[in-house]
């Protein structure tokens, strides 16, 4: 019996007969892998803190400090590019039929999310811009206008494809025994509890929320 709590019954996801990859490629995905989550939870702490709720809320704290804004959305650009990276080595990782479907459909869709949440991190840039250079009602009206457009159509699938996509690829991976079960669901947890503005916590609680992440970044590496 195995006394690793986080390996799961059957950690044998790699068969013989499998296409050889090569290892650096294991390891640069498994390290891109793990820094997705280091890299959003420092995002977050960096993210200055909103006074009020709501669009107008937001942009005010945006532009009250435009280099720690900067620096957030530096950092959680970055995290979902490294997603983005990592995710992709998850194919490889499983070569059983067990899960092997479930874990290349989840990944690509979370990695095209991933790209786009990327890009959404764009607004916040000219939303800071915009807080400090237009007034509070003029900066809300452009706001809406570009949220009127395609790009709404854009975030939504964003999210669609990145929080809810990440913990349907945790549970194939789970599938694919790579991941316990009973670590598999968390990352579901990890996008629900910052929605209750709870600042720093909701950061630091997103690690071990990661857990499975973590998980399958250490056998990437390992591979």
């Amino acid at each position: 019996m195995t006394t690793d709590l986080f390996a799961p019954a059957d950690s044998t996801a790699v068969v013989e007969g499998a296409p050889r990859i090569p290892t650096a490629l294991f390891r640069f995905a498994g390290v891109a892998l793990a820094a997705f989550p280091l890299l959003f939870a420092s995002g977050m702490l960096a993210s200055p803190p909103q006074t009020e709720d709501g669009e107008a809320g937001y942009i005010a704290s945006l532009a009250a400090d435009p280099g720690l804004s900067l620096l957030s959305a530096n950092l959680l650009h970055y995290s979902w590019v490294a997603l983005a990276l990592g995710v992709v080595g998850l194919i490889g990782l499983v070569a059983s039929r067990r899960g092997r479907a479930w874990v290349a459909i989840a990944s690509v869709a979370v990695a095209v999310g991933a790209v786009q949440m990327s890009g959404l991190l764009l607004s916040d840039w000219f939303l800071v811009s915009a807080g400090n250079t237009l007034t509070l009602d003029q900066a809300l009206a452009m706001n809406a206008n570009a949220q009127e457009t395609t790009a709404m159509i854009w975030g939504m699938s964003a999210q669609l494809l990145t929080l809810v996509g990440l913990p349907v690829l945790t549970l194939g991976l789970a599938r694919a025994r790579v991941v316990s079960w009973w670590i598999a669901p968390l990352p579901l947890l990890a996008f629900i509890v910052p929605m209750f503005n709870l600042g720093a916590v909701a950061a630091i609680a997103f690690l071990p929320l990661m857990a499975p992440v973590f998980v399958a970044a250490l056998k990437l590496i390992r591979a």
